[in-house]
């Protein structure tokens, strides 16, 4: 899943989560495992650091 950041001062940069993860707000998008890998070479998205889907979809730094 993506979820999409706002603040009073404007969206921030979107983070990536693994679909059952608790961590997201209910401004969430399901995207495909591949969508999810794409969104995760870019470099402002970021992967959740509770859920890690970057380490689940075996991207690695």
């Amino acid at each position: 899943m993506v979820e999409q950041r706002r603040t009073p001062t404007g969206p921030q940069g979107a983070c990536v989560h693994i679909d059952d993860c608790t961590m997201t707000s209910n401004n969430t998008h399901p995207v495909s495992a591949q969508d999810a890998r794409t969104a995760l070479t870019d470099a402002q998205l970021e992967a959740c650091a509770f859920c890690r889907p970057d380490t689940e979809l075996g991207i690695l730094d």
